[in-house]
């Protein structure tokens, strides 16, 4: 069979520039050219690409190829052996690499899991392992670690200083519920939890919304906001929904 110049490079995936330089330095000339100079080469001209590439896979450069495969007594089989029982190594080494690296990643994982594991002082493992399911199942897997990934960054200290900030917004919106979800004083300290929220992980408005009711709706954060004021779920969740009514 004939290959064109075009042909062969797409079989090989190299470029119509690459073989045009081989021709050039003499290591892989093609069997014949037509009038208008358009290359063409045969069987043995892909096989001794073939063989040009595996040697370049292994890191020799064109000059030791060139002086390689034209040796009089160069063996085809025999190099192609070679290469087969080079290749098999290095498939084996890079399986092995594969395998260190998810042994790493799960441990890092597992470091990971520990550290966070630290924040939530108080819980017991099955709390904790609920809580973060129902992150992932609202948000998503990528928003849980990257709201813990900044949690673990920004250490205990920081962390127990917002969760007190926290506290002090729940506990100005329960004092201000007389006068209602869209009073003022009530709006302001919806405006700051937004902003306070931004330090665990960015929220939409829609994802704001989606928080606000889940805290009426959701068994057990109603039962920490109730903690304030045994109406607080209810009332912050409609002031919340007001607040996403003029954010949007």
């Amino acid at each position: 069979m004939v290959y064109t110049i075009k042909k062969l490079a797409d079989l090989a995936n190299v470029s119509v520039r690459t073989l045009h330089y081989y021709d050039e330095v003499g290591l892989l000339k093609p069997q014949s050219r037509n009038i208008n100079g358009y290359r063409y080469y045969n069987e043995e001209a892909v096989i001794r690409l073939q063989q040009i590439m595996f040697f370049r896979e292994l890191g020799f450069g064109l000059d030791e190829i060139r002086s390689i495969i034209s040796q009089p007594d160069f063996d085809m089989v025999e190099a192609l052996q070679s290469h087969q029982t080079l290749l098999v190594k290095k498939a084996e080494r890079i399986e092995e690499l594969l395998a260190t690296i998810d042994k790493t990643i799960k441990k890092l994982k597992g470091v990971a899991q520990m550290q966070i594991n630290e924040y939530y002082e108080g819980f017991s493992e099955a709390q904790i392992e609920k809580y973060r399911k129902e992150v992932r199942q609202r948000w998503g897997e990528k928003a849980l670690t990257e709201s813990e990934e900044r949690i673990i960054r920004m250490g205990k200290k920081q962390f127990a200083e917002l969760q007190a900030i926290g506290g002090n917004i729940f506990q100005t919106i329960a004092a201000n519920m007389p006068k209602g979800c869209e009073s003022l004083e009530v709006q302001a300290q919806v405006a700051k939890w937004r902003q306070w929220l931004e330090h665990f992980h960015h929220y939409s408005v829609e994802a704001v919304l989606g928080l606000g009711r889940a805290y009426s709706q959701d068994a057990e954060f109603a039962a920490f906001f109730r903690r304030f004021h045994k109406d607080l779920p209810e009332f912050l969740t409609k002031a919340i929904e007001y607040y996403c009514s003029y954010h949007k």
